[in-house]
């Protein structure tokens, strides 16, 4: 059931729009709201994070399948213990072990529309 979900939602996200300058900027803030307990979110922050998880920026510029691994980033470890997203079932019914971060589908679109705007490498 959860592969399932995954491929769902890349297909979702696939067949989705061009973000708009407001789904970007929600996109943006759920970033800095979530993924920054890890990830340098932006270039204004660059000491936010952990620094042996990879920056979006890094991401988005140096990795060829970054597209997908932002659609599936939370069924990528360690994601499964901490992001549930709405609609798809959880790997595991264990309880997570830190303060869980709940995200819709629509977030997760928001997430990567704003992922789309660090790129700057071709």
């Amino acid at each position: 059931m959860w592969q399932r979900g995954a491929v769902a939602l890349i297909a979702f996200i696939a067949l989705a729009p061009d973000a708009d300058a407001g789904q970007v900027e929600i996109g943006h803030q759920l970033a800095r709201d979530h993924c920054s307990r890890c990830h340098v979110v932006e270039a204004d922050n660059r000491f936010s994070g952990i620094s042996s998880t990879p920056s979006f920026m890094m991401m988005v510029d140096h990795l060829d399948d970054w597209q997908d691994r932002f659609a599936t980033f939370y069924a990528r470890l360690p994601h499964p213990s901490v992001i549930f997203v709405d609609g798809i079932d959880p790997p595991t019914d264990q309880p997570p072990s830190v303060v869980p971060i709940e995200l819709s589908l629509d977030d997760v679109e928001a997430i990567l529309a704003y992922a789309k705007t660090l790129q700057t490498a071709e």
